[in-house]
């Protein structure tokens, strides 16, 4: 009996230490995440252990930072500002934010829907991972660096990123989008929690995973990345799938709608978009966005006017309308630069929005779905 009740004993004392070494293993991985992103990012290392890595990379802050400040000069408090007056009563009503075609473009979204629950991006963009800790020294650190700042040049510049590029230095440099993601959650003085690898099953529901998991079934996947505001106190989840949307595509990803449809109170951000939601190839999409989005707030390249007013949603214009630039050779509305030239009560923004950064020519749509019988 007595042998019976040590072995017990021993049972449960192993059985408690497993749950107690797995919370330990995970608190040390989380702070590990942060440590890696806080460097990248160019932001204080909390960890003491792990500032001589600031120290060795010097040059990255001074460079990072001059950049983050003159954009934050020119454009982030500017739209901030624009997000407060204008955006107000969507923002309280808006549980859930749909970024179609955005890439790793976390910047814009946080900024003007900085309340979200959740999230949902996606691109063509690899997911990627994140740099080892002990990677991050000697030449590594350097050239590593160096690519977050060139693949990061655009969006900190012009504040949209080139697909094409993207495509390039994203996939040879950093593998992918996650480095970029993680840089602007923590700018925003987010405490990362847990990244982890999602797949969408067939039926709309979610399996995560570790990064390193690779699945023998042809999935839709992605990144989910927990964070936490330190200001707000508030748990927030990112969300980005690497999956082509085009209309042939997704004939054979219902699961993907199935699982933007579950998230409710939702509003739509299109930006920078190359126009694709003008033509024929994006019906899906296009079609989902105008039934399953309460509000869009979008430029040029989002969904064409013709919709909006065709299905009667109120839509307020800011700025300047001007031709699309010499990149793309479509996407042209004679009706909205007639609605732009009548309209009286159109208001200005001192801010560039999309493809004309370097002109005051740049406009905004805010779009709002009239209220179902």
């Amino acid at each position: 009996m007595k042998k019976i009740f040590t072995f017990l004993s021993f049972s449960l004392l192993c059985f408690s230490f497993y749950p107690l070494q797995a919370q330990e293993d995970s608190i040390k991985k989380q702070k590990e995440i942060n440590t890696i992103v806080e460097i990248l990012a160019a932001v204080n290392v909390e960890d003491s252990a792990y500032k001589s890595i600031a120290t060795q990379a010097k040059s990255h802050y001074t460079e990072f930072n001059a950049a983050w400040e003159k954009l934050e000069e020119q454009k982030l408090s500017k739209m901030r500002i624009w997000r407060n007056q204008e955006l107000e009563k969507i923002n309280l009503s808006t549980q859930n934010l749909f970024y179609p075609f955005s890439g790793p473009d976390f910047l814009n979204a946080y900024l003007l829907y900085p309340d979200c629950d959740n999230y949902l991006m996606f691109g063509l963009e690899k997911i990627g991972e994140l740099p080892k800790l002990n990677e991050l020294k000697g030449v590594f650190l350097t050239n590593y660096l160096k690519n977050v700042r060139g693949a990061m040049s655009e969006i900190m510049s012009r504040n949209y990123f080139i697909t094409k590029n993207m495509m390039t230095q994203v996939s040879a440099q950093l593998k992918g989008v996650l480095p970029i993601l993680s840089i602007f959650v923590k700018r925003f003085d987010n405490e990362i929690l847990t990244i982890k690898k999602v797949f969408i099953e067939k039926n709309g529901k979610t399996t995560l995973t570790s990064l390193g998991y690779q699945s023998k079934f042809n999935l839709v996947t992605g990144l989910q990345i927990v964070f936490k505001n330190k200001q707000k106190n508030k748990i927030q989840t990112l969300y980005y799938f690497s999956t082509d949307v085009q209309d042939l595509a997704m004939a054979n990803k219902g699961e993907l709608l199935k699982f933007i449809k579950s998230f409710p109170e939702k509003s739509a951000f299109i930006k920078s978009a190359s126009y694709l939601l003008h033509g024929g190839n994006f019906s899906v999409m296009r079609n989902f966005i105008l039934s399953d989005t309460k509000s869009v707030v979008q430029d040029d390249t989002g969904i064409p006017y013709k919709f909006y007013n065709d299905q009667n949603w109120y839509v307020q214009l800011f700025g300047k309308y001007a031709r699309p630039v010499k990149d793309f050779n479509y996407g042209y509305q004679t009706d909205l630069a007639n609605r732009f030239n009548v309209d009286k009560t159109i208001k200005p923004i001192d801010f560039t929005f999309g493809y004309h950064w370097w002109t005051d020519k740049s406009s905004i749509m805010k779009c709002v779905r009239p209220e179902k019988k």
